[in-house]
């Protein structure tokens, strides 16, 4: 330390302590307080069920995506890309009896 400097008024190098910390945390605790009680009021409320209804809509496949998916799923195989080059590469091929 420089001699003649007094280190005992200088700002804090911190915050916790001090009146920002508290003011912080409170702004904090308030704003997310708010967030939840408006949540839920919007959640349990019937105001959102129209809404709600149409975003489903806007997630939720059609029966027929969704046995297509499932029909893939149970029956193809996993291969890897290695794999599938290989089929490709034998299906490219012009001396196979099947051509």
């Amino acid at each position: 330390m420089a001699i003649g400097v007094d280190t005992s008024k200088w700002k804090p190098r911190k915050v916790k302590g001090t009146p920002a910390y508290i003011f912080r945390n409170r702004l904090a605790r308030a704003v997310a307080g708010t967030g939840v009680l408006i949540g839920l009021a919007l959640h349990f409320s019937g105001f959102s069920e129209n809404l709600r209804k149409q975003f489903d809509k806007l997630y939720t496949d059609p029966i027929e995506e969704v046995e297509r998916k499932e029909i893939i799923a149970n029956f193809t195989g996993v291969r890897s890309g290695s794999a599938l080059r290989r089929k490709m590469e034998e299906e490219d091929r012009i001396d196979l009896p099947h051509k």
